[in-house]
């Protein structure tokens, strides 16, 4: 996928049918030939689509174990990935691309932040997720963290998708964004770094920690 298929920053559409991805957290399949700003520009539609289930799980009247399972395996698998890609692979190579004029640094470190904040609250909720994913309603401090993370997680995608973004596409080379996306691709043949909270959650996870896609949010 090049540059100019971006059709939609916030409507990203499947690589197979060209339809709208839709109620689905799963992250996207990454290919080492595509960009990896679209791979991003995906995998932040997936991540309003947490919220979205965050928001479900906290209003629910009633037990929603394969969503709460679906969330639990996000939190603790897929955004930590998707974290360290730009962490670890993305922001660095930005960083020494941009101009002055951009005034890059307090974004960067602002988001770096949230990221901090955002892994801090994942574990503080993991082992809520994890009595939801066996049957358990949300205790009323569940369901207040869980809007608030939904709420912190929106804000924070509004200044990668308005800001981050945008700029990467300008002024990454193409050597920048090859290396990228094999960066990207080589990260998930491996888990990504978990803490002991979602190693116990996620093995107590009845199935396994496999997403649970049939599930509607809603």
């Amino acid at each position: 996928m090049s540059d100019k298929d971006h059709i939609d920053d916030a409507t990203p559409r499947s690589r197979d049918r060209g339809t709208i991805r839709g109620a689905r957290v799963a992250p996207p399949r990454l290919r080492a030939d595509e960009c990896p700003i679209e791979a991003m520009y995906e995998e932040h539609f997936n991540q309003r689509q947490l919220c979205a289930d965050m928001d479900v799980l906290a209003a629910t009247t009633k037990p929603r174990q394969k969503l709460a399972r679906r969330v639990l395996i996000n939190l603790c698998r897929d955004l930590p990935a998707h974290f360290a890609d730009e962490e670890r692979g993305l922001f660095p190579r930005l960083r020494a691309r941009a101009l002055p004029e951009d005034n890059l640094e307090p974004t960067l470190s602002l988001l770096a932040r949230q990221h901090e904040v955002a892994n801090q609250a994942f574990t503080l909720l993991v082992p809520a997720l994890a009595c939801m994913a066996n049957g358990a309603l949300p205790a009323p401090e569940d369901r207040a963290a869980l809007r608030r993370l939904a709420s912190a997680e929106r804000r924070h995608l509004i200044v990668e998708n308005a800001i981050l973004l945008p700029l990467a596409r300008m002024r990454l080379t193409e050597d920048d964004k090859r290396a990228l996306m094999a960066e990207m691709c080589a990260s998930r043949q491996t888990l990504p770094d978990a803490h002991a909270a979602c190693t116990d959650a996620l093995a107590t996870l009845p199935g396994g920690a496999q997403d649970g896609t049939d599930e509607v949010a809603g």
